[in-house]
């Protein structure tokens, strides 16, 4: 897809989130200098997510500049992009910081890790471990900075259903729109956990944790203080995570797994940006490795788009599947519909 085109979809998608990235985004599909600067970001990245996120990183940082009135994170007092046309400035601040801006673009993925998604890991590992019982040993794939490997040490308000760990300070709010999911005031046991991203982010380092605030929209207030609680929580035992492809390396580390524990392979929101045979290579290591034991895959839909996911449950037993669609749910995890 044309990167122009990437942008305006974006701005369409922003529209009812950040008027600030909706203007930005639109004007930069016309802006041939900015479109050049996005096309340093790899084929699979979403470039519109990954020049603004670049851009809101270098401002995070310190970076004194007219752009910086425009976003809530970096001043007290912004300004209202409907009223001032904050794309001069934003043009300005790329031609002034291109090279700083593409380094990010080429070293720097999308990996958003909002832990609101964890709204429908809670009933999803409920189902499973209702199924075949806990302690679970979970496998996240695409795992980023592993903050929804933490999924048990947060608290949820299901609408006025909560449960969860009631001492944590992250705190996430779902709106149940239809069904009635599994929701146990206490999370199953988890055994083990662990992750693989092909480039995972550090909690206890100071550049990794700023690109991780730099993905969240700057209007988003909820979002940053809920990430910012994660991060202090998962710096206290920062979590296990590999790096590499996760078709390479599931096959040597997938028997490891404590044998009285149910495996449970998941993703959030991240096989969108798997190439089809990545997908299929893990479908076809899961099969393999369910002729054991059996395996459960929970993940988005690749089907889908990232904007509006649907949620699935794979359970795969000697070598074959069964598979459920189990629930649609907003991307930052604010409303949850259960299928199941």
């Amino acid at each position: 897809m044309p990167r122009a085109d990437e942008f305006r979809e974006f701005a369409d998608w922003a529209s009812d989130q950040s008027r600030l990235y909706e203007r930005l985004s639109r004007a930069t599909a016309d802006d041939d200098a900015l479109l050049d600067l996005a096309a340093t970001a790899p084929a699979s990245q979403p470039a519109p997510n990954l020049l603004l996120g670049a851009v809101h990183d270098r401002l995070l940082s310190g970076v004194d500049h007219p752009l910086a009135d425009f976003y809530p994170t970096v001043t007290d007092d912004p300004a209202d992009p409907t009223e001032t046309d904050p794309f001069p400035a934003f043009q300005s601040f790329c031609r002034d910081h291109r090279e700083a801006i593409r380094e990010r673009l080429d070293s720097r993925l999308v990996q958003t890790n909002d832990v609101g998604r964890s709204a429908v890991l809670y009933p999803a590992f409920a189902r499973v471990a209702a199924a075949d019982g806990d302690p679970l040993a979970l496998v996240e794939l695409g795992a980023s900075a592993g903050l929804n490997l933490l999924w048990d040490r947060y608290r949820y308000a299901f609408d006025d259903h909560v449960v969860g760990d009631p001492d944590s300070p992250v705190r996430i709010e779902t709106h149940l729109r239809d069904g009635t999911p599994p929701l146990p005031e206490a999370a199953p046991m988890v055994t083990e956990r662990w992750g693989v991203d092909l480039n995972p982010l550090d909690v206890t380092d100071e550049d990794d944790a700023r690109w991780l605030r730099a993905l969240v929209l700057p209007n988003q207030h909820r979002r940053h203080e809920r990430l910012a609680a994660a991060l202090q929580l998962a710096a206290e035992e920062p979590p296990d995570l590999v790096a590499g492809d996760a078709a390479g390396v599931l096959p040597d580390r997938l028997g490891d797994a404590p044998a009285d524990a149910t495996l449970v392979v998941f993703s959030t929101i991240a096989l969108y940006q798997f190439p089809d045979d990545a997908v299929a290579a893990v479908r076809e290591t899961l099969a393999d490795a369910s002729r054991e034991r059996p395996v459960h895959w929970l993940s988005g839909d690749p089907s889908t788009p990232p904007s509006d996911p649907t949620y699935r449950h794979v359970r795969f037993e000697d070598g074959e599947a069964e598979t459920a669609k189990i629930a649609e749910f907003e991307a930052y995890g604010s409303w949850l519909s259960w299928l199941a």
